[in-house]
């Protein structure tokens, strides 16, 4: 077990977000710990063993065409959700509205060059930092469990990672889950004053340190 103030005793040379949505990103952001676009950071990934199962392939195939299909407009219906059915993660944020359609993506190969490239440097970063922490929102203990498994095959020296497990209890609390390399905090995820409350981001990441 990890705790929060152990995670903001130490350097990392990246910091990146595993999801579950765009959140993590936006505050990284604002705290100045995104030192590039991680594979997923602007993507909606609710299953963590189905990211699990991505990094376990080294991203590999991800937002392939035929893999792909249609889910609904986004948000105020400026962009398309396009859904991978291997993967069960979705696009949010790729695919403008104003030039693609429900059956014709004119920006895929652009949008699959691009996250081709965010892979080949997560994958470099993988092999060269000497510390990176990873942050997630939601996951269970079996799922986490087998994040730190992944990430112990991927990751050539250190890491650390943050979670956020969908709970009611206390709010940032503690969960004792016993995982060597994992933060495990208690917050209700899907509560949209939560994630767009920037008391609680500040609890989380100020104090970060990246290098």
């Amino acid at each position: 077990m990890v705790t929060l103030n152990e995670l903001k005793s130490k350097q990392y040379d990246m910091i990146y977000s595993l999801g579950y949505n765009c959140f993590p990103g936006i505050y990284m952001k604002k705290y100045f710990l995104r030192k590039q676009a991680g594979v997923i950071d602007w993507c909606i990934s609710i299953s963590l063993s189905h990211v699990n199962q991505l990094l376990k392939n080294r991203c590999k195939d991800l937002f392939v065409y035929e893999h792909l299909t249609y889910i609904s407009s986004f948000g105020d219906g400026s962009t398309l959700r396009l859904r991978d059915k291997v993967y069960q993660i979705d696009s949010a944020h790729d695919f403008p509205s104003s030039i693609n359609t429900e059956n014709n993506w004119l920006s895929y190969n652009e949008v699959k060059e691009k996250y081709e490239r965010r892979t080949e440097r997560f994958l470099t970063s993988m092999e060269t930092s000497s510390c990176i922490l990873f942050i997630r929102m939601g996951g269970t203990y079996e799922e986490a469990k087998e994040l730190e498994h992944i990430l112990k095959g991927m990751v050539k020296n250190d890491f650390y990672i943050l979670l956020l497990t969908n709970s009611e209890k206390e709010l940032l609390s503690a969960a004792n889950w016993d995982l060597p390399y994992t933060c495990v905090l208690h917050a209700p995820i899907f509560s949209m004053d939560v994630l767009r409350d920037d008391k609680v981001w500040e609890e989380l990441l100020s104090g970060l340190v990246i290098k």
